[in-house]
């Protein structure tokens, strides 16, 4: 049917024989209650983690002070009417943020910063 040819992934089938009796019009198996509980529970716990492994490095960022005050300065670029100065510092900020190498760099702890952060800041142009 056209509802089986939408659904994606594999197809499990079981044959077993039915061991409790008829529940609602529908026999069940032990296998197929199994699969169903197992499949179920499994399906939830894979969507409960999705997406976490890419938001990992935004999230374990050490000390963020830096970004914040580059947004900072954004939203007054865009405050003080002056939009081609904040183009220019938002293009930067973005290109923080799809460097990784470069964001570690701005968000080490204090104690391990490099003392000339605002030169990574300046390479972009």
């Amino acid at each position: 049917s056209s509802s089986e040819s939408s659904c994606r992934g594999p197809h499990i089938y079981t044959v077993s024989n039915p061991i409790f009796p008829e529940l609602g019009g529908t026999s069940y198996s032990i296998i197929g209650l199994y699969l169903t509980v197992v499949l179920t529970i499994g399906r939830f716990v894979r969507l409960s983690f999705s997406g976490q492994l890419s938001r990992v490095i935004y999230e374990q960022l050490h000390d963020v002070d830096d970004l914040v005050d580059y947004c900072e300065v954004v939203y007054i670029a865009r405050y003080s009417v002056q939009y081609e100065l904040e183009e220019e510092l938002y293009r930067k900020l973005i290109k923080i943020f799809r460097t990784p190498d470069l964001l570690i760099q701005l968000t080490r702890r204090r104690d391990q910063a490099p003392p000339a952060h605002q030169r990574i800041l300046s390479r972009g142009r």
